[in-house]
């Protein structure tokens, strides 16, 4: 009897290891995100949008009608935290950016929470324009 007990707790033991095991491979594995704003160009985005993908300015349309990146459009902050969320599908991917990275940080969080899959924080615009983003400018 005392074997028989002996061997079920080291049965009990052996699927523990492995189910923290197995889960943790998972982990590693699901936190790799698709796209990264350290590992895109500016052509990925642009491909991006080609299939439907969206590049959003998050500032205010005073901020944008100043300037913003070529391909861009729209959709502030403050519009975003009050309920407004971009259109179309929600697993198509969505570039967000701002002036300094603290609004499209939470446009990211809100859009998420929305059910949008592939948001990407692309941080400041001075970051877009690195990856190859033209600025338009009002002359």
């Amino acid at each position: 009897m005392y074997e028989r007990i002996k061997n079920f707790k080291l049965l009990i033991i052996v699927v523990v290891i492995m189910i923290s095991f197995g889960g943790l491979v998972f982990v590693a594995n699901n936190n790799q995100p698709k796209n990264t704003a350290a590992t895109l160009s500016m052509q990925t985005i642009k491909n991006d949008i080609a299939v439907g993908g969206q590049l959003i300015d998050v500032r205010t349309p005073e901020e944008f009608a100043i300037s913003h990146i070529d391909g861009a459009i729209n959709l502030s902050s403050v519009d975003i935290l009050a309920g407004s969320i971009p259109s179309g599908p929600k697993d198509k991917p969505i570039y967000l950016y701002c002036h300094s990275g603290n609004r499209s940080g939470q446009s990211t969080t809100v859009l998420k929470a929305a059910g949008f899959t592939n948001i990407i924080n692309l941080g400041a615009m001075t970051h877009v324009q690195s990856l190859g983003g033209n600025l338009i400018t009002k002359e």
